[in-house]
């Protein structure tokens, strides 16, 4: 009883670790579009992170302070006081160019975390994870039914040693290259297994990204940790590996809404639940984990939805052209209909991770009621 007391407890502060985890991200994209405001001079009457039961209140100077207990979401009232016109210092009454920046400080500050904790992690030492497939050994630890790899009769453990008598070097980043480079093509791989060199014949498969025809073999590799690096060769790391993270994730996005497919979105429950695992495996995953989210918090509010930094932008960049601000009944109808539509995909990305997390548990209830 008191070792799954101490295990409750053990998981329980975790859990926390990365509710407060994603509450940071939010915290900092807010202070993003706060700090270009102050910048500006203009009025912020609030700053609050979360929603439900107040945690922290307090006003400090023109802006009130708050944390909420459920810290997903967090906005800035630039509005001003109750009763007055916009004066010189609201942000409704500043010139395009001041509106347009203190709406980008949010997603710039998301993409400046990113930086700071992957440059961080490579001048501490990048760790061992799956989510860093370049920073791998060129070992097979999993193949992909009925792909390349498995067609061509590659095993889990077998080491890749050249592609066409192009040596590897240990370095998995050329290998992934290399096979990049042939999509759809014939090559031949030396292959280490079980001490012996042997060869094998593959026909690599193909996929599009980034508007890009791509080789892929459908096999994973073995992650490694990598040593710390010199200050200077972190910085350069980490601009990179955030860059290249900003890049795959816009064009996953796209493709998200391209195909209207929500089966690789994340909802709320997972999200909570792979930082707290993350938290779970130690601070440098933790870090790793709280940066991509940081990442895509930066491309999803890229999409222009008025609940979104792109919905504000479109908003008024529209008002910028037409020279006038747009109806109050119209910006309050299209704001109200697409909450209503993002509380909606909400509700069913969390049914969809409930599923994916006990659908082994609730197969039998839905199959009892027929479903």
């Amino acid at each position: 009883m008191i070792k799954s007391l101490l295990s409750l407890t053990h998981s329980l502060w975790f859990i926390i670790a990365g509710i407060f985890g994603v509450g940071f991200v939010i915290a900092f994209h807010e202070l993003g579009h706060f700090l270009v405001a102050k910048l500006f001079g203009m009025r912020v009457q609030k700053f609050s992170i979360g929603f439900g039961p107040n945690i922290i209140h307090k006003k400090i100077g023109q802006t009130e302070f708050s944390i909420s207990a459920i810290p997903l979401g967090g906005h800035n009232d630039f509005s001003s006081p109750e009763g007055k016109e916009h004066d010189e210092f609201s942000l409704i009454a500043r010139p395009y160019y001041q509106k347009l920046l203190v709406i980008v400080g949010g997603i710039t500050f998301n993409i400046i975390l990113a930086y700071m904790i992957f440059t961080l992690l490579f001048m501490a030492g990048m760790p061992s994870s799956p989510m860093l497939p370049d920073n791998s050994l060129p070992i097979i630890s999993k193949i992909e039914p009925n792909s390349s790899a498995e067609k061509a009769g590659l095993q889990v453990g077998d080491t890749i040693l050249a592609i066409n008598g192009q040596a590897i070097n240990n370095k998995t980043k050329q290998l992934l290259e290399t096979i990049q480079s042939l999509p759809d093509q014939e090559a031949t791989l030396l292959v280490e297994r079980q001490n012996k060199s042997e060869t094998a014949i593959i026909t690599f498969g193909s996929r599009e990204h980034s508007g890009k025809i791509l080789g892929v073999m459908g096999a994973y590799f073995t992650p490694t940790a990598l040593l710390g690096k010199p200050i200077l060769e972190a910085i350069r790391e980490g601009v990179s590996l955030t860059n290249k993270y900003l890049v795959n994730t816009f064009y996953a996005l796209k493709q998200i809404i391209s195909s209207c497919d929500t089966s690789n979105l994340l909802g709320p429950i997972r999200i909570f639940a792979a930082t707290s695992k993350g938290a779970e495996q130690g601070i440098k995953i933790f870090l790793l984990f709280l940066a991509i989210i940081s990442i895509n918090l930066a491309i999803l509010n890229l999409v222009p939805l008025p609940i979104l930094d792109g919905g504000q932008i479109l908003f008024y960049t529209i008002e910028a052209i037409v020279s006038r601000p747009i109806p109050d009944r119209v910006r309050e109808y299209i704001f109200i209909g697409t909450w209503i539509g993002f509380i909606l995909l909400t509700i069913y990305l969390t049914g969809q991770d409930i599923m994916r997390l006990a659908g082994h548990y609730l197969q039998p209830i839905v199959k009892f009621f027929g479903l």
